[in-house]
């Protein structure tokens, strides 16, 4: 807000807080406060996306915001010389991890502290009631603990039971301040509270009942000029107090449950106001990000008023809240959610984890992360070390995992853009939950570890190397045969969503999502090279293969395979094949020339195919794109190429992909031949994030030109469209030069820059 407040005549400041659930109406509004009614007026907007609801997905969410923007831009047909907004984008971390390069701490420097004492005798001398501007006095001071007790000092001494309701109002208010900073109570909500049963005669004002309590709260207005107590709200004076007076409650022995439980059962009525609803949900259910024992960030496993009540009380307290703001909201999914995962992690109970998980995929039965927790209950029973060990036994809490999981995979394929309803606000997700189709692929980890550990036979069960009746027959494990027989199949097709899922995009995925499948795929499928049978999987070849050798007897076994089958998908692989080898060994004896590859594909190209995979254009591209030093006789329109690779790509990935990060797979180097083309891996270090690469060595320059905010590649003659990799790089009308790469979406321009800039520079 200081730096909004800094720049407010040089740029057009806006705020917007926790505004993702409507990033249409934003960019609209970015739009016409950019124009500000007239074209001639134009100027930049610098806008603060306050996301005071951190959720798991905010920076996904935030690239809808990003995504709307460019969108509304292009078709505003805007063309301007400076930035039409500049967005400030805040995320809100309560814990300090100490690991941070830069850390804002609550300390003034020596010129802060001057200043701030120099204000301090300024404000003494023209207000009475300086001593009760706690904000002001606790900045001063330098968040001197020892003044926050001075302050609060006239709580004491504090009763445990029969207290006043003007205490039980602070008590409150310090929970909700203290464990959801910035919220508040309305009003009307404490007077009528404060006077239950209409005893007090003459209406005093809030300030008044509240007593020496005021002097620690702050009254506010929400609407300009608001006198009525239905626009007016409470808080405490600053999150110091309110962590003061919690502390002082719980040693007077208040305890956290007895006051939240109160809260829930006191302030909220049949229906309850949408903000107060919020700011339960954030007490019950907000997990915030921790720094654990071994020093690497991760979400907690509740929130924090959760993990306090555990800790200080003990677990039947949270139950017991849980359960109490489950019958007060009998429509929400998300608290029995976080009930059943407090059950099967804390409790390991599973009987009840599971019971909660289906009474929150009853209430939003459409919500594949509600439904989420019930596979992860099996899955964790199945992991407990005291599941008793018959193989019967695991294998029915397998079947049972398996289901929820299959479920929560089905239901995720039918949210092509999940909305999840919460207080009335339309909440759009930006990926595809693929926590289903993972939690299968360890659920088959876990069980193919049990079930060996009882007896070693049944490794060749699981993989299908003998029907091996018998072993099944003995462990009486007979009403599983179906499970069993279809389980290898299953695994593979899931795996292979993870192959593909993971080579072409990025979303800094936890590692073990790969080293999970790949282990899965090992241990049911027993292929040494296991990943060299897909397109995705002989891209990522070059990782994990290093021998010339090894990589030739790939691309042999893939002209075998080609020779002997009609598939475009075999001819595909065979030509990668060739591609990936010549990235290793250009003088390899069995690589093809690049015009006896294009062969291969103008044939295919000629057949009618209404469906045909990105991979297949991904392949033209890389064998077709124009060579401006060297003519071949073998051509093919690119532009039309790159049409139908986009709508394929919508067809076949867009569902799963969605906003994540499209890796370029390879670019487009100076060499010949294959040589022209340059694997990823040999800068991986380079893309490791999304932002602009700077100059890679080895690269081809391409000219280009942008018109109407799109970017074409200039061949010759040929104007063939490609996509930005950063859109704000595209802001005027010019020639430019880039790098080029193909995502399994495209052909993406990198390093953007415009000629005549360069020129100017290079002067």
């Amino acid at each position: 807000m200081q730096v909004l407040w800094d720049l407010r005549k040089k740029l057009r400041c806006a705020q917007v807080i926790d505004s993702i659930s409507d990033s249409k109406a934003i960019a609209q509004q970015v739009i016409h406060l950019f124009n500000a009614g007239d074209s001639q007026n134009q100027n930049t907007v610098l806008l603060f996306v306050d996301n005071k609801e951190t959720e798991e997905n905010d920076y996904m969410q935030f690239n809808s915001v990003q995504e709307n923007l460019i969108q509304n831009i292009k078709q505003s047909n805007i063309s301007a010389n400076t930035p039409v907004v500049i967005i400030l984008n805040c995320l809100r971390k309560k814990n300090k991890t100490g690991k941070e390069e830069l850390m804002l701490c609550t300390s003034l420097s020596k010129e802060e502290q001057d200043n701030f004492n120099a204000k301090h005798t300024e404000v003494a001398r023209g207000h009475d009631r300086h001593k009760e501007f706690h904000g002001f006095n606790i900045m001063q001071r330098n968040f001197s603990q020892t003044y926050i007790t001075e302050a609060c000092a006239n709580l004491k001494p504090l009763k445990t039971k029969k207290r006043p309701r003007n205490a039980q109002i602070l008590s409150f208010l310090a929970l909700i301040n203290s464990y959801a900073p910035g919220s508040y109570l309305t009003e009307t909500l404490c007077l009528e509270f404060l006077d239950k049963k209409n005893q007090i005669s003459g209406h005093p004002t809030l300030e008044k009942q509240m007593g020496a309590f005021a002097d620690l709260l702050v009254i506010y207005s929400t609407c300009a000029g608001g006198a009525k107590s239905k626009d007016r709200c409470i808080r405490t004076a600053h999150p110091m107090i309110a962590d003061e007076c919690l502390s002082l409650l719980t040693d007077a022995g208040v305890t956290l449950s007895d006051t939240a439980t109160k809260l829930l059962s006191t302030l909220c009525p049949q229906t309850v106001q949408p903000y107060l609803v919020k700011i339960i949900k954030q007490l019950l259910k907000k997990r915030e990000t921790g720094l654990p024992k071994d020093g690497k960030e991760e979400k907690r496993n509740f929130s924090k008023l959760i993990q306090d009540i555990k800790e200080k009380e003990n677990e039947s307290m949270c139950v017991g809240l849980f359960r109490h703001a489950a019958k007060k909201f009998p429509q929400d999914p998300f608290i029995p959610q976080a009930l059943a995962r407090f059950y099967y992690i804390e409790l390991s109970d599973y009987e009840r984890a599971a019971f909660w998980a289906k009474t929150a995929i009853q209430k939003e039965p459409n919500n594949s992360f509600i439904r989420d927790t019930l596979g992860q209950v099996y899955k964790n029973q199945l992991k407990n070390r005291n599941l008793a060990k018959p193989s019967k036994n695991i294998l029915q809490i397998a079947k049972q995992a398996f289901k929820a999981f299959e479920e929560e995979a089905e239901t995720a394929e039918r949210e092509l853009e999940p909305g999840m309803r919460e207080d009335g606000v339309t909440k759009i997700s930006t990926v595809f939950n693929y926590r289903g189709l993972f939690g299968y692929i360890q659920v088959a980890n876990t069980i193919f570890y049990r079930l060996t550990y009882v007896n070693p036979e049944w490794s060749k069960v699981l993989r299908q190397e003998t029907n091996s009746h018998s072993l099944i027959h003995s462990e009486k494990c007979g009403k599983h045969q179906s499970l069993l027989s279809s389980l290898r199949h299953r695994i593979e097709d899931k795996c292979k969503f993870f192959e593909t899922f993971l080579i072409y995009s990025n979303k800094n995925d936890p590692r073990y999502t790969w080293t999970d499948t790949e282990d899965c795929y090992k241990t049911y499928i027993r292929e040494e090279e296991h990943f060299c049978r897909s397109f995705a999987g002989l891209l990522s070849t070059l990782s994990h293969i290093t021998s010339v050798s090894d990589l030739e007897q790939i691309t042999e076994q893939w002209r075998e395979i080609h020779m002997n089958s009609p598939t475009e998908s075999d001819a595909q692989n065979y030509i990668l094949a060739n591609i990936i080898l010549s990235q290793k060994s250009a003088n390899s004896e069995i690589l093809r020339t690049v015009p006896e590859l294009q062969d291969i594909l103008q044939k295919l190209w000629e057949r009618p195919n209404k469906n045909r995979s990105p991979e297949f254009y991904l392949l033209v591209l890389l064998l077709f794109w124009p060579d401006g030093a060297k003519k071949t006789g073998n051509t093919l329109d690119l532009k039309v190429c790159v049409q139908y690779m986009r709508e394929s790509y919508e067809r076949t990935y867009q569902k799963y992909l969605r906003f994540r990060y499209l890796v370029p797979l390879f670019f487009l180097g100076n060499g010949g031949g294959l040589q022209r083309l340059v694997h990823q891996i040999k800068f991986t270090s380079l893309l490791a994030d999304e932002h602009e690469t700077p100059g890679m060595e080895g690269l081809q320059r391409i000219e280009g030109e942008i018109r109407n905010h799109k970017v074409f590649a200039l061949r010759g003659r040929d104007q063939i469209e490609v996509s930005p990799h950063n859109p704000a790089s595209v802001y005027n009308t010019d020639l430019v030069s880039f790098y080029l790469g193909f995502t399994i979406r495209g052909p993406v321009a990198y390093n953007i820059r415009y000629v005549k800039k360069c020129k100017l520079l290079y002067s």
